[in-house]
């Protein structure tokens, strides 16, 4: 070999070994694309059966949603007249304590939910003494 045949050779060489790596890695990706085709077929085909258990679920929900609501009304409206019986005093601390969990809770650093959370007490109270029907009499001190 020449001088002048060597870099001749040594670019054929190269584009060679550049075509055969391409080939390899062409054919790596269409194995990665094949292998994500069977994957979204296969998803696609569970769909029907994922569609049939949320319909299902969903119409159960929905056969009991009236007795829960029922229930849930039934069970405020017995809160509220047991809460509306409690004398003022009782309705106050049970208002401050709390007021003074949410606080503590908030000054702790507690995520807003739960702080939110403790003041529920508080405004059930409070709205048990702004609401107080007259009729209802309150117990002696």
């Amino acid at each position: 070999m020449t001088a002048t045949e060597a870099p001749t050779r040594a670019a054929t060489t190269i584009d060679e070994a550049a075509r055969e790596q391409g080939s390899e890695i062409a054919d790596e990706g269409r194995s990665v694309t094949d292998r994500a085709r069977v994957a979204v077929m296969g998803a696609f085909e569970h769909m029907p059966d994922f569609f049939g258990t949320a319909r299902s679920g969903a119409s159960q929900v929905a056969e009991h949603l009236p007795d829960a609501v029922d229930r849930a009304r039934s069970g405020a409206h017995e809160t509220a007249t047991t809460m509306q019986t409690m004398s003022d005093p009782t309705l106050r601390l049970l208002a401050a304590g709390s007021i003074g969990l949410a606080v503590g809770l908030y000054l702790a650093g507690a995520r807003r939910p739960i702080t939110l959370a403790a003041m529920v007490p508080a405004v059930i109270a409070g709205s048990a003494i702004a609401t107080r029907p007259s009729r209802i009499r309150l117990p002696s001190r």
